[in-house]
């Protein structure tokens, strides 16, 4: 750089105060411009990369000519070094392979024995060589926990959003009610003429609020005449879903629910079943402890209440003395899913579905090779039903022989109902897909959420067959089946809706946001 006194010296030793004196002619140093000249000069200089180069004695380095060879401008030096292949870089999988040279860390990769399963974060230690590791991630069962961790955390990003939303309103609220104190003076002074603007105002909107009411009803009128003459009186369907109550009592998101009479059971991440009272204010009776991971399924069948989770085990409870009857290890990954007849348990877990006899719950029959996780099973006039990705297959129960497969679209198959008339399942990519039971060639799709369909529910009441589904986007549609179109959208949930039950005329929903809604 360029000094006051006119000479040029290092900008590192003007700028950190070793020299306050010019030595020429001392003068004090202080900066004024940059000798670009002299900067071009030196950075058009040829010199070597430093990893070519060694130390000798006395501290000077000289080329040796055994690493790089290149030569590169002053200007450049940076820009080369940071991506000579000469250059000393670390290990990126641990510090206990040491130092090595870029040009040999592709191939270092591939050996490595120190690569980390990309669910590391999520809790498996397992370690290997990146073939290794790629292998293991196809069945890392940290994947359903990485799944939980994800969800938890989409709710989160909405939780700061939201809070963002609130600070902001806040500190708007803040800066309205400095303004308005500064004007409080002023507006007390305007208040009268106001109250009686007001009180005009309110006369004229009575006044078009009566003429409003006056109109609707001859609307109404003349609407129920022309649809008396048309003959549809009594084919619109009228019913209307409401909020009745909420269960309060799990300390974690509620991943399942069933129903026996008038007793609803729930599963949670808090490790618990609870038993709630339905017929009369909603109460906990029992809580039931016996599984050490997120209960993710629950089925009841002949006075026997079927409980799985995420700790590979089920629990079989007595539903009338709440008392664990048996408790077993049923697969080698998370139990995702139950259903029960007379004779049989069947578990869906990751790729298999186990079938369990009722009497000594041991294992009668595996179906396996299947191609995912089975999230959904359904047994109807013995079939059994299990969405898997981007199919559901059907088997005969007494002869465990595959009937039909059918093909989803909208990968893998998260929940699942049965009717007389339809195959139903909702899907990860938002859809819910209805197959008819007799015409394999009819389909139809029903669209509405913006989140995956995590549970569906079926209901037939005064001639009209309805059809529950809850989402990941925290609310639950009512559908009319006939009609193929949603009639009603529920949404006093605050997280995604993960499990429905419909019971005695009765919609119980069960969410992330730790709670259980009634609706009627």
């Amino acid at each position: 750089v360029i000094t006051q006194c006119g000479h040029t010296y290092c900008a590192r030793c003007v700028m950190s105060g070793k020299i306050k004196d010019c030595p020429m002619d001392g003068q004090e140093l202080a900066l004024v411009v940059e000798n670009i000249a002299l900067r071009e000069q030196i950075g058009g200089l040829m010199v070597y990369c430093k990893f070519g180069c060694a130390l000798k004695e006395g501290g000077e380095k000289v080329f040796t000519g055994q690493a790089c060879t290149d030569k590169i401008t002053f200007h450049e030096r940076k820009v080369h070094e940071a991506q000579c292949p000469w250059s000393i870089v670390p290990c990126p999988n641990s510090e206990e392979c040491g130092t090595l040279l870029a040009r040999d860390l592709t191939e270092h990769l591939v050996e490595c024995k120190h690569a980390t399963c990309e669910n590391v974060k999520y809790g498996c230690d397992y370690k290997g060589t990146s073939g290794e590791v790629g292998t293991h991630e196809e069945d890392c069962k940290f994947m359903v926990v990485r799944g939980v961790i994800e969800s938890f955390r989409c709710t989160i990003d909405n939780l700061v959003v939201e809070v963002s939303k609130q600070n902001k309103q806040i500190k708007e609220l803040r800066k309205a009610v400095l303004v308005m104190e500064q004007e409080s003076a002023q507006r007390d002074r305007k208040l009268d003429l106001k109250l009686a603007s007001l009180d005009e105002s309110q006369s004229h909107c009575n006044t078009s609020l009566n003429e409003t009411r006056q109109m609707v009803n001859e609307i109404s009128t003349e609407m129920n005449n022309v649809q008396s003459q048309l003959g549809l009186v009594g084919n619109i369907e009228q019913h209307v879903f409401k909020c009745k109550g909420t269960f309060v009592g799990h300390d974690g998101p509620i991943w399942s629910m069933a129903s026996s009479g008038d007793l609803l059971f729930s599963g949670s991440s808090d490790h618990t079943i609870k038993i709630w009272d339905t017929l009369a204010n909603f109460t906990c009776l029992k809580t039931l402890q016996g599984h050490e991971g997120m209960v993710l399924a629950l089925c009841v069948s002949n006075g026997v209440l079927y409980s799985s989770a995420s700790d590979n085990k089920i629990c079989v409870w007595d539903i009338k003395s709440y008392r664990l009857l048996e408790s077993f290890s049923a697969h080698s990954n998370p139990v995702c899913t139950l259903a029960a007849n007379d004779s049989y348990v069947f578990s869906g877990s990751l790729r298999v579905i186990n079938v369990w006899d009722v009497a000594t719950f041991q294992v009668v029959h595996t179906i396996d090779n299947l191609n995912h996780w089975v999230r959904a099973l359904v047994i109807k006039k013995n079939k059994l039903y299990a969405g898997i990705y981007q199919a559901i297959k059907i088997w005969d129960v007494t002869t465990f022989e595959s009937e039909r497969i059918i093909d989803i679209k909208g990968g893998s198959v998260y929940s699942m109902v049965v009717t007389d008339s339809w195959i139903i399942c909702g899907t990860y990519e938002k859809g819910i897909q209805m197959h008819s039971m007799h015409n394999t060639r009819e389909s139809h799709v029903l669209t509405g959420h913006s989140g995956t369909v995590y549970c569906l529910g079926f209901y037939t009441s005064a001639g009209h067959t309805r059809l529950f589904s809850g989402a990941n986007d925290r609310t639950i549609k009512v559908w009319n089946v006939d009609r193929k179109i949603p009639s009603q959208t529920l949404d006093r949930h605050q997280g995604s809706v993960c499990c429905l039950v419909v019971s005695k005329g009765k919609i119980f929903s069960g969410a992330m946001d730790s709670t259980i809604k009634v609706w009627q």
